[in-house]
């Protein structure tokens, strides 16, 4: 475990990554990077995390929500409101 200051991680998904990436973070653990990603909406990054910790699933997902605002949908809410709208599309990670 490793912990990181979001701002630190803001300026590296910044330095290493050109507007509108994809981040990937293969051990998410309590979502930073993802926060960070998120934050940084000049750089329209988008995000993919994983974890195989389902609690740190659920803790990253809430964090990265929190910080969205409303526009961040876990997998399930957007399965949920593609069967409703009754469309086949694929859908989004994060």
């Amino acid at each position: 475990p490793t912990m990181k200051p979001v701002a630190l991680m803001r300026w590296l998904v910044r330095l290493v990554s050109p507007p509108g990436a994809l981040v990937l973070d293969p051990f998410t653990g309590s979502g930073t990077t993802g926060v960070a990603a998120t934050m940084d909406q000049d750089g329209g990054f988008r995000f993919l995390g994983i974890d195989r910790e389902p609690e740190y699933v659920t803790l990253a997902e809430a964090r990265i929500k929190h910080i969205a605002g409303g526009r961040w949908k876990t997998p399930a809410e957007n399965a949920a409101e593609a069967q409703t709208a009754g469309q086949r599309k694929q859908l989004a990670l994060f």
